[in-house]
């Protein structure tokens, strides 16, 4: 088992979508909290952990925590391809394994038989969790760690807008334009697909957010671009 060991450190990813991070690397100065799930675009049950993942990186926005998905596909058009076909509903660091790294270092290690694998790495590198991403056991080990992240200040992405409560009752969502409930869903980067009826994106919203601040990026902080880390 990996848990209670030190992630090792991460290196010859292909970065599909956000900028090259420094996993398996503590840093005294900046506290960064990762994520890393192990995934595939040919994977079902991968695919139904995507927008939770999404929530969840939304979620922890102002602070320094971020949800890395890898995969070990070797082509790249086929990864990129699903990737940008996602869009918003896949709003967190992707990447591919190219170095074998990931799979020799983490997924090996921890004995995983199965995808989507995910470990939680907190602020002093300590591998957390190690599981599926669905366990609420990993939500909880990311609630604790996150609490350990530094704040994003001045040396975080800039241009975030925290979008506002949505303080409107489950009747008054209810009398709202279909059009206008979606907007409020999606530009938290929270899917829609999963409401069939006008009532289940009301009561979705009162929900998800009701409680939970959601940020709107007003730059390309997470830029999609294709590089390798070396």
């Amino acid at each position: 088992m990996v848990v209670g060991t030190q992630c090792p450190l991460i290196r010859g990813l292909t970065y599909i979508k956000g900028d090259p991070l420094p996993i398996g690397v503590k840093s005294d100065a900046l506290k960064r909290v990762f994520v890393i799930e192990s995934w595939a675009t040919w994977c079902g049950p991968c695919r139904t952990s995507i927008p939770h993942l999404t929530e969840l990186q939304h979620k922890y926005l102002n602070k320094h925590v971020y949800i890395v998905g890898i995969s070990s596909e070797q082509n790249l058009q086929v990864v990129k391809k699903f990737v940008d076909s996602m869009g918003s509903q896949m709003d967190y660091t992707v990447a591919m394994d190219t170095g074998g790294e990931v799979e020799e270092g983490l997924i090996m290690k921890a004995g995983a038989r199965g995808i989507p694998h995910a470990f939680v790495i907190d602020a002093d590198n300590n591998i957390t969790f190690s599981g599926h991403p669905m366990d609420p056991m990993f939500e909880s080990a990311l609630r604790t760690a996150a609490a350990a992240a530094s704040d994003r200040g001045a040396g975080g992405p800039t241009g975030r807008q925290a979008l506002p409560l949505v303080t409107a009752s489950l009747d008054e969502l209810l009398v709202m334009p279909v059009k206008a409930l979606k907007l409020i869903l999606t530009e938290r980067g929270l899917p829609t697909s999963d409401c069939v009826e006008k009532a289940d994106l009301a009561k979705k919203i009162a929900a998800t957010c009701a409680n939970v601040t959601y940020y709107k990026c007003l730059c390309s902080a997470i830029r999609t671009r294709s590089l390798i880390l070396s």
